[in-house]
Formats: structure tokens, C-alpha cells, sequence
């Protein structure tokens, strides 16, 4: 009878202690849904355990989420998952101090280290190499700040656009590739195939001005990098989404193969970068000389690697924290240019006729004579229409679907009145915000880049009408609905370089290639894959067939 009793009191202690731990999560379920948040929560549990996979959590959450009112919490253990779709949201939470942390999800990637997973208070050895005049950026401990202060110098604009030679000399190699892979199997090209040679020309690109190396990846890649980069992020999708195979036991336990495969391609990569890294760094020190550049406080234009040197001989960083950043760069500027090109020349070929038509117009308009050995900053900044079709090719089919975001302490969801609490885990769905007929009209499935100029067009007029009638407000489209290298206070320190690659290429390739394909943009099956996958991929055939010029 007593243990009886013991075991009672001590369930009810447990129970009342988990709801102490809670009580916050629930206030906010409460404070977005009232009592329907509260009584749909065993509903979405069950929904989250049996789509707990990249291949169906995409398709799954389109799906369903147009049946429950949005934002939308979810109990996890003693934490909320917080899901919003909506522009005024997303604009709370990219512009919230609170949220400028990644999750505990995404500890399982393997570049973890660079600024692109950043996130936390600084270590007591980081906060010793952090110079004074460097403290007044450490807000809140957040190591993220302090390292793209150090990074943003190479990213500037005139060190951009230094970059357009090897833009040009890689996309003009990449045009042999397309013509060699034409001769080779005539005129149908295999959407593998055609991603691999792309991805082999972006990662060749990201080699040359990131760490300032040649690799010829352009025109073989037998090491597998490129490939090995695009199943590790495969495997890390996996990890995010059942966080618990980032304990490596259990994941060597649940999924020993898996678990093999993730450590020899991240020891393949690893190696790869950090061989570039330490030769180009005894030749630095050779070049410039270890002392004199450490005295050199002068600003200099440097690349990135450049720039990662002269923070390391100003004591502000380690060698391994150099080899964490140039992997953590290369990746996300080979992963997302890549894959945002392929889904552009998914578009391409989906629209022969018009589309690709108009776009060939802009382009010999500008171009004078379809020479597009070169292409230079001045002719892209003339090319609208291709601003508009890059535009609506990553609005129809996000780059990233999802972003994750961790909630470091309490903070006021802007416009609702609703605390989140700390250690929520915020769900950004950007593929389905900028798909919604809410916010895009009753065609915001179909593919038209029109929008975009009409967009802009609107915004011209919009400031004309101002400037004769300022008391007067013209309604126009949120600027949150639009998100293709995220926004806010954590943008994307590569939006420009991206753009830039992506524009050259297609400049070039829409110059030399006609593009066709019978599958239609509402065949594709999306994978959650960090970045979109296509899950119908080796269903996809391009007819890739070289131009006459007259």
C-alpha cells in the first residue's frame, strides 16, 4: 500500500514539475489557437512521428498545413516547435536579436563551425583573441556577430566584381562541357547529369574566389568532391530531422551504414579544404612575411582566404578556424548556386517558347551580337527580364524550403501580441509563403516572371504618386513574401556573388543552348534535402540542342 502510495506522489510530483517546465510552451499554443490549439496537439505529434523523413516532411506539410490555423505551435518534450508562413512573421522573426541562433537540429552538420551554423556564447579562449576594438560587436555573447564583422571585408563589392573573370573563364569552360555531353548522347541530357556538370563548374567557381585555388573541377572531378558535398548534405537533411542520429553511438547503432558513408565523406572533405588551406597559407607567410604582415593595421582588398590570414596573423584567429570557415563557405556557395541553377534551367525547359525566346532578346539587345565570351556587370544590370525569371524560379521553387531558427530568450511575436518562449525552435516555411495564393494571387502556382516586372514597376509609379501626393498610401506586396537568400539581420553574406554566378552562367548558356523538357513544374516531387530536392529527379530528361547563330 505505501509503495502504491509513494509511486503516486511521485508521478504527481513528476507531472507537476513537467508542467511547471511547460507552462510556457502552453501559453503560447494557447495565445495562437485557444482551446483548438490545445486539443489538436496529439493530432500534430502523430503527424510530426510518421513524416519524420526529407523524402515526405516537404510534401507532407503542404499538404496539411491549410488545415489548422497559422502560426502554429507544437509541444515537443519541454519545448515549442513554432511553424509560421506568413511575411509579417517571417519579418519578426529574421529581424528579432532573439532568433539569430540556429537549432540543436542542425548540430549534425558537418560544417558546424563556420558562420554559417555560428551560433552561442564565445568561448574563454575566443574571447582572448577578440581584439577591444572588436568587443562592442559581441551583443549577447553571439559568436555569429563577431565572425561576419571579420568576414563581411571579403564580400565587399569591388571584390565581387574582381570575381567576373572567373566567372566568365569557368562558364565558358562549362559551355564545352554542355556541347561535349550534346555530341555525346545527342540531344537528351539526364537531369543528373546535367546538375553534375553544373555543380562541378560552381564548385570549381567557389575554389578559385573563396580560397584562390585552381581544381579543374569544371572537367573532372575524380576525388568525387562535388558529389561527396551533395551526399553529405543529403545525410545531414536526415540528421535534422531525426536530431537524435547526431549522437554518434546512436546513429553508428540505428544506422551503421549511414552512419559509415557521413564519416568518410566528411573526412574526405575535411582533408580536401584543410590540404588547400595550410599550402596556401605557407605561401602567404612566404610572400608576405609573417611579421610585417601581423604590423600591417592598412586595409587591403583581399579575398577571403586573404582576408582569413591576416586575421590569423592579427591573433584573431586559429588555423582551424580558418579551415572551419573556407568549408563552411565553399559549401554554401557550391550547394545553393548550384542547385538555384538547375532549377532555373528547370524553368528554362518547362518554357521554350516565349520565355526563352524573350530572354535571347534581352540578351543580343544588350550583348550586341550574341558575344557572351564575356559578360560584364554593366550588361547584367541591363537585363531585367532575366532579373525577373531568376526571381520567379526562386519563388516558385525556394533555394532553401525551411529555415531553422532557435529562440535565445523571451521575445514578443510582433502584430499578435504573443510571447515565444526560450529554446523554441522556430519553423520558417519559405517554400509554401511563396507559393500562397495570399500572398501572390490566384496564380501563384503558375510560373511568370511578368510578376516581378510588374513588381517593379509598380514601385516606380508608387514613388511618382508619392512625391505628388505623400498623404496618400498604395497598397503593394509585403516585402517578407519574397525571401531567396533569406533577410534581416542574418541575410546571406554571399547574395550578390550568388546572383552574379547564376547570371553569367545563364547569360551564357541561353546563348549557346535551347532548353526542352515534357515534364511540367507541377510533376516535380520536392525532397527537404537542407536545400530543394527533386525526389522525381532521374524521371527528368532535358533536350539540350546547340543554337545557329545567324
Amino acid at each position: 500500500m505505501h509503495l502504491y502510495v509513494a509511486l503516486w506522489v511521485c508521478g504527481t510530483l513528476l507531472t507537476l514539475l513537467l508542467g511547471w517546465q511547460q507552462r510556457k510552451c502552453w501559453r503560447l499554443i494557447w495565445q495562437l489557437n485557444g482551446w483548438r490549439g490545445v486539443a489538436q496537439q496529439p493530432l500534430l505529434w502523430f503527424l510530426l512521428c510518421i513524416n519524420l523523413h526529407p523524402n515526405s516532411i516537404l510534401a507532407k506539410v503542404t499538404r496539411f498545413r491549410v488545415l489548422f490555423k497559422r502560426p502554429l505551435a507544437i509541444l515537443i518534450g519541454t519545448r515549442a516547435l513554432l511553424y509560421i508562413d506568413d511575411p509579417a512573421g517571417m519579418e519578426c522573426v529574421l529581424n528579432a536579436a532573439e532568433c539569430l541562433d540556429k537549432t540543436f537540429m542542425q548540430d549534425g552538420f558537418f560544417a558546424r563551425k563556420g558562420l554559417l551554423h555560428a551560433r552561442g556564447k564565445l568561448s574563454r579562449a575566443e574571447e582572448l583573441r577578440v581584439s577591444p576594438n572588436q568587443l562592442n560587436v559581441v551583443i549577447e555573447g553571439q559568436k555569429w556577430k563577431l565572425r561576419r564583422k571579420q568576414l563581411n571585408p571579403a564580400f565587399n563589392h569591388n571584390i565581387v566584381i574582381s570575381f567576373f573573370d572567373v566567372f566568365n573563364s569557368v562558364g565558358n569552360q562549362l559551355i564545352e562541357q554542355f556541347a561535349s555531353q550534346s555530341q555525346l548522347h545527342g540531344d537528351a541530357v539526364k537531369f543528373k547529369d546535367a546538375d553534375d556538370m553544373l555543380s562541378r563548374a560552381v564548385l570549381e567557381v567557389s575554389c578559385l574566389t573563396i580560397m584562390g585555388t585552381p581544381t579543374n573541377f569544371t572537367q573532372t572531378d575524380d576525388a568525387h568532391i562535388a558529389t561527396s558535398y551533395k551526399r553529405l548534405l543529403e545525410i545531414i537533411a536526415i540528421k535534422t530531422i531525426k536530431p537524435w542520429l547526431q549522437i554518434d553511438w546512436l546513429h553508428r547503432l540505428l544506422e551503421p551504414q549511414l552512419f559509415a558513408e557521413a564519416e568518410e565523406c566528411n573526412q574526405l572533405l575535411v582533408d580536401f579544404v584543410a590540404q588547400i588551406v595550410q599550402r596556401k597559407h605557407r605561401n602567404w607567410q612566404l610572400r608576405n612575411g609573417l611579421d610585417d604582415a601581423a604590423e600591417d593595421g592598412t586595409w587591403q582588398r583581399r579575398i577571403f582566404i586573404e582576408q582569413m590570414f591576416q586575421l590569423a596573423a592579427n591573433g584573431e584567429l586559429t588555423l582551424q578556424d580558418i579551415e572551419d570557415e573556407a568549408q563552411s563557405m565553399v559549401l554554401v556557395s557550391f550547394e545553393t548556386v548550384s542547385n538555384t541553377m538547375m532549377t532555373a534551367l528547370l524553368c528554362l525547359a518547362t518554357h521554350k517558347g516565349d520565355c526563352q525566346e524573350r530572354l535571347r532578346a534581352e540578351i543580343a539587345s544588350v550583348l550586341h551580337g550574341n558575344d557572351a565570351s564575356y559578360v560584364g556587370l554593366e550588361q547584367l544590370q541591363q537585363l531585367r527580364y532575366l532579373d525577373a525569371f531568376m526571381n520567379e524560379s526562386l519563388r516558385l521553387l525556394a533555394t532553401i524550403p525551411m529555415n531553422l531558427r532557435h529562440v535565445s530568450r523571451d521575445f514578443l511575436l510582433a502584430g499578435r501580441n504573443v510571447i515565444v518562449p526560450q529554446n523554441t525552435m522556430v519553423v520558417l516555411d519559405t517554400f509554401n509563403m511563396q507559393r500562397d495564393a495570399a500572398f501572390w494571387g490566384n496564380r501563384s502556382t503558375e510560373f511568370e516572371p511578368e510578376r516581378f516586372l510588374q513588381h517593379q514597376l509598380d514601385l516606380e509609379h508608387e514613388q511618382e504618386h508619392c512625391e505628388q501626393s505623400p498623404g496618400e498610401d498604395t497598397q503593394r506586396r509585403h516585402s517578407y513574401s519574397f525571401l531567396p537568400f533569406s533577410k534581416g539581420l542574418r541575410t546571406c553574406i554571399g547574395r550578390r556573388y550568388s546572383f552574379f554566378i547564376m547570371k553569367v552562367f545563364l547569360v551564357k548558356l541561353l546563348t549557346h543552348f535551347e532548353f526542352h523538357s515534357d515534364l511540367k513544374l507541377e510533376q516535380l516531387q520536392f525532397v527537404e534535402g537542407i536545400s530543394l530536392k527533386f525526389r522525381n529527379a532521374d524521371d527528368i530528361l532535358f533536350q539540350i540542342r546547340p543554337l545557329k547563330h545567324k
